[in-house]
């Protein structure tokens, strides 16, 4: 069995508010995650490239670590930086929907790893949970300056990368999708009706999803749009 770090691509992602459900006992949301993550995992390696076959993922409860390993070579390496960004996108754009009708913010990294059927190590991984839990703050997945850098070089990528407010580079979920407006709407009403708008906190994270969304739905000329 091979042991040894070797570079990879990984988004490390926390769900927000499962916590809560959790603890409400709420059952209908854990059947929802639970799809969406049976849905990721099964269905990745079956779409029709070579890279996706061996994505490799790491569930524990509200948290999921997506990894590609990297090629040297230059245009295998960007197909697999594709293939991580890709699956990571429809990931987070199937959490919004009325799929799981869930928010969720995390960081991408390139760095050493280590990740089988029994353990994830590396600094790529603490990299990318330091993103997630210092950095992201709101519902989005920020990536790494460097990687970001990277990415830039294909133009092909470039639709994946946005920048901020606060200058971060951060995943655009909605470059591989379309038709999905309805669906995103669905599930932002679904995650109104559950939170606690009140809380200045929780009604911060609602304002910079629905802004995103909005604007990404403007772009790609779809007539819904999300309010609060």
């Amino acid at each position: 069995m091979n042991n040894e770090l070797e570079e990879h691509i990984i988004a490390y992602i926390d769900l927000l508010g499962v916590k809560e459900k959790i603890k409400k006992g709420d059952l209908k949301s854990k059947d929802m995650i639970h799809h969406l993550y049976s849905w990721t995992v099964d269905v990745t390696p079956r779409v029709a490239l070579p890279e996706n076959a061996d994505i490799k993922f790491k569930i524990f409860s509200d948290n999921i670590v997506i990894a590609k390993k990297l090629s040297t070579e230059s245009t295998k390496r960007e197909r697999d930086i594709r293939a991580l960004l890709m699956c990571t996108g429809r990931f987070q754009e199937m959490a919004a929907t009325n799929t799981a009708c869930c928010m969720l913010r995390g960081g991408i990294t390139i760095g050493e790893l280590l990740i089988d059927e029994t353990m994830v190590w590396g600094q790529a991984l603490v990299d990318a949970y330091k993103i997630e839990s210092t950095v992201a703050n709101y519902p989005r997945i920020v990536i790494m300056d460097s990687v970001a850098r990277e990415i830039m070089n294909y133009p092909k990528l470039k639709d994946y990368l946005r920048t901020d407010f606060d200058d971060c580079y951060f995943l655009n979920y909605l470059a591989d999708c379309y038709y999905v407006g309805e669906f995103l709407e669905a599930g932002f009403e679904r995650m109104k009706e559950e939170a606690n708008l009140s809380d200045p906190k929780i009604k911060q994270k609602f304002i910079w999803h629905m802004k995103f969304l909005n604007t990404e739905l403007k772009k790609k000329k779809e007539k819904y749009r999300l309010s609060l």
